[in-house]
This record gives structure tokens, sequence and C-alpha cells, in this order.
């Protein structure tokens, strides 16, 4: 049986190529191919090597392949299909809208919604009709715990494909439940957000009752030389950051490793130390502990009121 560069394989096209269901079985058999549902396969050495994102995208198409009907990719798909960051969001179905008031269903490998939908909620992606950015943060709001909807609401208004006021209008068009959920949820959503874990921190940080930080601040010293962004700064003299890997590969210039990243991190921050912050580290594992992570805050508070005012600016 012929495997081609598209690492979907459905049966109806492989009958048209030649190959037959014996073909089929002997494939699944011998595990070169995996079923993603009935009539949609996969290489198998194609999907061990897909992150969770790709896998989803390809269970969108595997799915559509099979739709009866007319189904517009919504809420998490949606999501992926516009590239917005998520916090554990819940993939093992492909969400799909019917254009409808009832007749929603869940099955083992899709979650039909059934909501009224405009031509204002609807946007091609690769050739599929997905709701649009707006609408489908409207929908995830609606339905995601708070921190899960920060998250995503974050990454599509820092994408720029969705505004708050689009988000608004989005949920007043496709009314329902959980709108008072979702205007709060929005209403704390910011774009300078920008990864996942610092918007965790911020709802972190509010859960905490910590006062709201200063997000994305340049520091300049005295003589107007820049020193650095901070993530998280507290006026009182505090600065945070989210210690997240991806901040040591993403912005690596050429010639440069990791390793440079971190010792010029390390270096940025002795010199804002030594002019006067207060810097402390927020990981993943302090945000799955937070009485540990409070109690370390607390500490640098205490601290930085103990100090002469930092010597920087937030403008050269």
């Amino acid at each position: 049986m012929h495997i081609g560069e598209d690492p979907l394989l459905l049966r109806r096209v492989l009958i048209r190529s030649g190959s037959t269901d014996s073909d089929i079985r002997s494939a699944k058999a011998d595990g070169s191919i995996t079923t993603l549902r009935r009539g949609a396969f996969a290489a198998t050495a194609a999907l061990d090597a897909m992150r969770a994102e790709d896998l989803h995208l390809l269970a969108i198409r595997a799915n559509l392949s099979a739709a009866k009907s007319q189904l517009v990719v919504s809420h998490q798909s949606a999501a992926v299909l516009h590239g917005f960051a998520m916090w554990a969001p819940e993939l093992t179905r492909v969400h799909v809208t019917a254009n409808r008031t009832s007749g929603g269903r869940k099955t083992k490998f899709r979650h039909v919604h059934a909501t009224p939908l405009t031509a204002a909620d609807l946007v091609m992606v690769d050739g599929i009709e997905v709701t649009s950015p707006d609408r489908t943060v409207a929908d995830l709001l609606r339905i995601l715990p708070f921190e899960a909807g920060v998250c995503v609401g974050d990454s599509a208004l820092r994408a720029g494909s969705a505004t708050k006021p689009g988000i608004i209008a989005a949920l007043e068009r496709s009314g329902g439940r959980g709108l008072v959920t979702a205007r709060r949820t929005l209403d704390f959503c910011d774009p300078r957000s920008e990864s996942v874990g610092e918007s965790r921190t911020r709802v972190l940080l509010h859960r905490l009752g910590f006062p709201a930080p200063e997000l994305q601040v340049n520091l300049y010293d005295e003589a107007g030389r820049f020193l650095g962004r901070t993530d998280f700064l507290f006026v009182l003299g505090v600065i945070l950051e989210f210690d997240g890997m991806v901040k040591y590969t993403k912005h690596l210039r050429p010639g440069q490793t990791a390793a440079d990243v971190v010792v010029a991190e390390k270096l940025r921050e002795d010199e804002m130390r030594a002019l006067g912050w207060v810097l402390l580290r927020c990981t993943w594992s302090d945000l799955d502990h937070p009485e540990r992570f409070a109690a370390k805050l607390k500490r640098a508070f205490e601290l930085a009121v103990s100090l002469p005012s930092p010597r920087t600016n937030s403008r050269p």
C-alpha cells in the first residue's frame, strides 16, 4: 500500500489508488498505519513525530471527511487552527458547531455544539470553515475555567486576530448561557502576557490577593541605557519573571546558544539588583504550589520595602 506525503489516509482515496481492504487490514496489523476513526487512518511513523496540536489538526481533517452535514470547526479545535496557546486543552474530541438551536451531541471522536452562527462568525483557515477568532474566544470563555479562559484570551489578543470589542460582539450575537462568566474572564485578559506561563502567573497573583503588577515594562538606567524588559513589575521594588525554558531558546540569535542566553540573563539580573530591584523567578512548579510561591513573594516584598527605591526609569 502506497503512503504519500500527506499523513492522512482515507479509505476511499486508498481504494481509488489501487489498495484493497485486505491491504489496509495488513497495514493496520503490522502497525504501519493507525486508525483515526472509521475510514480514516494515518501513517504511524508520522504520528510519532507530531505535537499534540498537529495530531489534533489531523483528527479535525479526519472527522470532517466523514461529516454528513455542514459543520464548522469551533471551540478548542478552532483555537488550534488559529494557533492560540491554551492551558491543558481538551483535545480528545474534535469540536464542531452546527448552525442550529438544538441537537448537540458527543461521540468518541467528536463534540457537536448546536448554536446559531452568522456570517460574521465564520472564516476559512487552510480550506477549513472555522469560527472566527473573536467567536472562538467567545465560545471558549463561556465554558472554560477562569484560568484556562485567561490563557486562550491573552493569546488571541496578543496575536491581534481577536479584539475585546469583537469578542463582546460575538458573545452578544451567540447569546445563551455563560455570558456573565465570559465577560468577567475577558475583563481580566491582557495581550501583554506573552505566554501561557505568564497568563497563569497573573491569575495566581490575582487569586492570592497580591496587587496587580505592571506588565512588560522597559527599564533604563540613570544614563538612559536600556537594561531589559520585565515580565511583572511591582512599583514597591520587586521584579517577577516567569521562568519557562522557552524564553532561553525562543529568540536565539545566529551563533547563540541557550547557555549564552542564560549567562546574559544572569548578568542582566545582577545589574538590576545592583540598581536596587529585588528579583524573583516563578516556575511551573511554583504555579502548582501557590502557598510556597506566596511565601516567596511576600519575603521579596519585605526585602524591597527595607531598601532604597530602585535607581531606574521606565523611559530612556
